[in-house]
């Protein structure tokens, strides 16, 4: 087992080392679960800083969350906001054992399982498997993010932002679209699309 000290020192010395030049300014948001396997970059190709990473253990939304999102995107002008799920998330993993034996975790963690448990019902989504609540919860969480602040429903409104709700493969890095919202889709008609 790491000690603090130890850990600290293994990123100072990975600092000194790091010679990559990042972006200027953030091209996305990407609002991801925090025990995500892979960096936003990996995911998506980018250099680092072409994407603002905004991240809570099973997308727990709340000031902090939506404080972020409205800079990005009013500060920082991102036409783009992706919540970011993944195949493997410990968080959907832990709610879909609620689902199947009431069993929920204790503490703060049973908030966040609770959220991904009503992203199942909001969705009618059937909870079989821990990618079918990964996907209804990130649909519903860009859904929320959209009616709990009003910045961003101005944007995606004007379609000057769009917000993607996906999810990706650790193994292979593939990315599955489960809902648009705003000027994303190729439907220019279209403000919301539920893939």
């Amino acid at each position: 087992m790491n000690t603090p000290l130890a850990t600290w020192q293994r990123l100072r010395a990975g600092n000194r080392l790091s010679s990559v030049k990042s972006t200027d300014q953030p091209v996305a948001a990407v609002f991801r679960c925090a025990d995500a396997p892979l960096t936003n970059e990996a995911v998506f190709g980018q250099n680092p800083g072409a994407l603002l990473d905004i991240s809570t253990w099973g997308h727990a939304v709340d000031a902090s969350v939506l404080g972020s999102l409205e800079y990005a995107v009013e500060s920082l002008e991102v036409p783009l906001i992706v919540v970011l799920g993944h195949d493997d998330c410990p968080a959907m993993q832990a709610a879909l054992q609620a689902w199947e034996h009431a069993e929920l975790p204790g503490g703060s963690m049973r908030r966040v399982v609770e959220h991904a448990l009503l992203s199942v019902v909001r969705r009618g989504t059937v909870a079989d498997s821990v990618e079918s609540v990964a996907a209804a919860h990130v649909v519903e969480t860009g859904v929320g993010l959209a009616q709990r602040s009003a910045a961003l429903s101005a944007r995606v409104d004007s379609r000057t932002c769009g917000i993607v709700c996906a999810t990706y493969c650790s193994t292979d890095r593939t990315v599955r679209v489960h809902a648009t919202l705003g000027a994303v889709d190729e439907n220019p008609g279209a403000l919301v699309e539920v893939v």
